[in-house]
């Protein structure tokens, strides 16, 4: 068995199996890897992309929001630097009105107000008006006390006085009709206004943002940091002069932190000192990549799971048709040493009745061997009478192609073999299918044997058929010359004696009482046996159907059956009869007989109906009983003479003799003799 399976695994068809399996799984493999890679790479790409969109997006909408204060700002610097505004004073009321409508509906920033050119707050929308604070110290102030007065100024970051609060400023410089520096207006934005626009935002899957101001420092971020608000940026980029530049590109970063990498795009708030830093951790960027990996490692190893299960359904097949191949060889084997030995002759043709199978039987049969008749028609090797019932068995071929149905089972057909000798065949037909093609398969015996048997048979049963008549007839003779012989001298003989003895009685004397007795006696047994001697003549052949007929004959004989055995007799007897003496009549009155005896023996019965009658081809004979009948099928019923010898007797006149019985119903013997026999 060991042997085997190697060789079955060494087989190149399974060899070639195996290694296209493998090849396609590490193709799969390498795929799925490459593939989930690929997108990994695409969603770290994906990822990048979108922290680089979401920076210039974030820094053109600070960029909007500090244009709007700064329009606001710029707004009230042309106000206070005009000829009205120079003649107001810094803290009168039409300007802290003007500070008020300039602020109104801009929730970028807390407050506005206005210094002095010492630097002390001279009016506020937050404090009012001369709050008593000095900010000169603070570079809103200091850097424009000789700067531009066009140049909108963005400081640092400073907790505000008042709450607190992390706030950085943009000022501009006032100067009066001369020139000269007359103060700074300025506006308060809280950096938590960005925080919690940031907060807004819909920042999905682990990104941060970070407001940076010029020196690198935290001013605002989502998630919020207060702890790091005004503190240096790990890694942040160096400014210079970036934010004054009107379009700048952002630079995208990669970042290595205590968790892991992660991507960073730092993009310039244009025309302000700030940078939008949009960072997001490499976890975070992938966050979505396992979801999109899974269906595909799922799918993968279903794939893989197939082709492995493909594969090895594949060897199983093979190695179940090289076993199944290997068991139909030897059935094969098997086959063909069975039918090379089989004792009939077996003869395979296929659709075009030419022959494929030729055994050694067939060989003998024909005389001829199975090189010589292959792929010939097997037609030629039947006689030229059995050759259109051969035709009939397996159809022949239409002139369109198309063969005729099939009449397969068997026929008698006759074989010619090689020296023209010709020999009666039984032939047994069957068909097959094989791959698309039709096969008959015909199993021939010779029955030369068993004709010559039958033939042999028949004779000897026509001579027993004779023989048995001739007996019959022999007995019945011989039983009306005895029964003859029995009434003409036994008969007479017996009768005188009874006179002879009838005159001794009157001869005796009177006063002999005992001889007297004693003749008495001897007298009633002699009648006994002149009544036993007719009884037995009438057994043997009664004289009256010799000499009366048929009809006087069935009277009789039911007459006497009922007086013997009380049962009753309904009889129906026509007036026609056979000839007197003729076998017909002794056939109908011996199975009338052996009927009533049967009654007698079996049947207890009460009632025996006889019909006897004649149609225009038959002697009709029926005796029917209400007796308790018998199984037909009963051995003990089959174990007697009587039917049988009722059934040959008929039989040997060319008659029909049926019997029709079943417990508890009767019993019902016909007889039919052919009238033309009389």
């Amino acid at each position: 068995m060991s042997g085997l399976l190697r060789m079955f695994w060494m087989e190149p068809p399974v060899r070639a199996v195996i290694l296209l399996t493998t090849l396609m799984v590490s193709a799969l493999v390498g795929g799925t890897a490459f593939l989930l890679y690929d997108l990994r790479q695409r969603e770290l790409e994906y990822a990048r992309a979108e922290i680089e969109s979401l920076s210039r997006v974030l820094a053109e909408q600070t960029s909007r929001t500090l244009d709007g204060v700064s329009l606001s700002l710029r707004g009230a610097q042309e106000r206070l630097s005009d000829g009205i505004g120079q003649r107001l004073e810094l803290d009168s009321f039409p300007v802290q009105a003007l500070l008020r409508a300039r602020a109104e509906g801009l929730p970028q920033y807390s407050s506005m107000f206005v210094l002095d050119a010492n630097g002390e707050v001279m009016n506020s929308t937050l404090l009012g008006r001369r709050p008593g604070i000095t900010v000169a110290d603070q570079d809103f102030f200091s850097s424009l006390v000789d700067g531009n007065a066009r140049k909108v100024f963005v400081s640092r970051l400073y907790r505000r006085r008042v709450d607190d609060q992390w706030t950085f400023y943009l000022s501009m410089r006032l100067v009066d009709g001369a020139g000269h520096f007359r103060g700074v207006t300025a506006v308060a934005v809280l950096a938590d206004y960005f925080e919690s626009f940031y907060r807004r935002l819909d920042l999905r899957f682990g990104k941060q943002v970070q407001l940076i101001d010029a020196r690198g420092h935290l001013v605002a971020s989502f998630p919020s940091r207060l702890d790091g608000i005004d503190q240096p940026v790990d890694g942040g980029p160096f400014l210079g002069d970036a934010g004054q530049q009107k379009a700048a590109e952002p630079r995208l970063m990669t970042e290595t932190a205590s968790g892991g990498e992660r991507f960073v795009a730092y993009h310039p708030v244009p025309q302000y000192p700030f940078v939008i830093g949009v960072s997001i951790d490499q976890d975070a960027a992938l966050v979505s990549w396992p979801m999109a990996a899974r269906p595909i490692l799922f799918g993968a190893g279903a794939v893989a799971a197939l082709i492995l299960a493909a594969s090895s359904g594949m060897i199983w097949s093979m190695r179940r048709r090289a076993t199944m191949a290997r068991a139909l060889q030897a059935s094969d084997e098997r086959l063909r040493q069975m039918v090379e030995t089989v004792m009939d002759a077996i003869v395979t043709v296929d659709e075009d009745l030419v022959i494929v199978l030729f055994n050694k039987a067939a060989e003998q049969m024909f005389g001829v061997t199975a090189a010589e008749v292959a792929g010939k028609p097997f037609a030629p090797m039947l006689a030229s009478s059995a050759q259109a019932a051969y035709h009939a068995m397996v159809g022949r071929r239409r002139r369109s192609g198309e063969r005729e149905r099939a009449k397969l089972g068997r026929a008698e057909l006759t074989g010619r073999s090689a020296d023209a000798r010709e020999f009666p065949v039984d032939a047994t037909f069957s068909e097959t299918c094989s791959q698309g093609q039709r096969f008959f398969t015909v199993v021939l015996r010779d029955l030369t044997e068993r004709k010559n048997i039958e033939t042999h048979l028949r004779e000897t049963n026509r001579q027993l058929q004779e023989l048995s008549t001739s007996l019959q007839q022999v007995r019945e003779e011989e039983r009306a010359s005895i029964a003859r012989e029995m009434h003409d001298e036994l008969g007479q003989l017996l009768t005188g004696i009874r006179l002879e003895l009838s005159w001794l009685a009157s001869k005796m004397p009177a006063d002999r009482t005992d001889l007297q007795d004693k003749l008495k006696v001897v007298k009633g047994q002699l009648n006994q046996t002149i009544s036993s001697v007719r009884r037995i003549t009438y057994e043997l052949r009664p004289l009256i159907l010799d000499d009366l007929g048929l009809h006087a004959a069935i009277s009789w004989l039911t007459d006497d059956f009922s007086k013997r055995t009380g049962v009753e007799v309904v009889s129906d007897v026509c007036e026609s009869e056979p000839e007197h003496g003729s076998a017909e009549a002794t056939t109908l009155f011996r199975v009338l007989q052996e009927s009533l005896t049967n009654v007698t023996k079996y049947a207890k019965a009460t009632t025996v109906w006889v019909d006897y009658r004649r149609t225009n081809r038959d002697w009709c004979l029926t005796v029917r009983d209400d007796g308790v009948g018998f199984a037909l099928g009963d051995p003990k019923a089959k174990a007697g003479f009587g039917l049988v010898g009722m059934r040959e007797r008929v039989r040997l006149l060319q008659g029909s003799f049926t019997i029709e019985s079943a417990p508890g119903e009767g019993t019902v013997i016909d007889v039919a003799i052919p009238v033309s026999n009389s």
